[in-house]
């Protein structure tokens, strides 16, 4: 692959990355988070169970928050190349 379309997907990922941002908000609900990683709340419910998905934040105990910033990262780190 050349340098040129090496480029250019390069700039097409950060134009997505900040695309999906700008769309997301920084703090999200579980339904927003789950709609996100296209998963049920449920599998979300059962990830912070058993501490498989990504990190949340427990402000009270009836609220859970996810930062936008730390799903992406979580959701990443499980690509597969």
């Amino acid at each position: 692959m050349d340098t040129l379309t090496q480029e250019i997907r390069a700039l097409r990922d950060k134009i997505e990355a900040l695309q999906l941002k700008q769309d997301l908000p920084q703090l999200m609900t579980p339904a927003q988070c789950a709609e996100f990683l296209q998963r049920s709340e449920e599998v979300l419910y059962l990830w912070r169970k058993e501490r498989t998905g990504p990190p949340y934040l427990h402000i009270t105990s009836r609220t859970v928050l996810y930062d936008r910033d730390d799903v992406l990262e979580w959701a990443r780190s499980h690509r597969v190349q």
